[in-house]
């Protein structure tokens, strides 16, 4: 049986023989699209979910019946799950052309939400795959 250091080697072997492959396809697929996105807004993105997090954070703290074990485990895992969510939610309104408005006030919502937020996109994104590599669904009772 291998042995961990054993293990190891062979998982960084393996890792380093696709990885340039894989650099090379990443920076030829999303190096243009990726050069197109204005660094202020993806700041003030940031900001926005910060702020969206923070709120759910201190709401969390404030209330007498959660109870908290580690304060700063619980500020780190919130504000982090709040800026993805939030970056998530800039990134999906970016590519749907929504207002710019709206998208300052969805942004900080999908901070707020956090984790709940993450989880609806996760299922959503999910549902779709799945749709590319399964079986037609069955037309709705009652078409012809």
């Amino acid at each position: 049986m291998l042995d961990s250091l054993q293990l190891k080697k062979i998982c960084w072997a393996w890792l380093a023989s696709f990885w340039s492959a894989g650099a090379v396809a990443a920076q030829a697929t999303f190096g243009s699209d990726l050069s197109t996105i204005p660094p202020a807004a993806v700041a003030v993105a940031v900001g926005l979910a910060l702020i969206g997090g923070a709120a759910a954070t201190l709401r969390k703290i404030a209330s007498p019946t959660i109870t908290i074990k580690s304060v700063p485990l619980e500020v780190t895992s919130d504000l982090l799950l709040s800026l993805l969510a939030g970056l998530v939610t800039y990134f999906l309104c970016a590519w749907q052309e929504v207002p710019i408005l709206l998208q300052a006030g969805l942004i900080p919502l999908a901070g707020f939400g956090g984790a709940r937020v993450l989880e609806a996109y996760l299922a959503a994104g999910l549902a779709k795959l799945s749709r590319f590599g399964g079986p037609p669904s069955p037309p709705p009772e009652g078409t012809p």
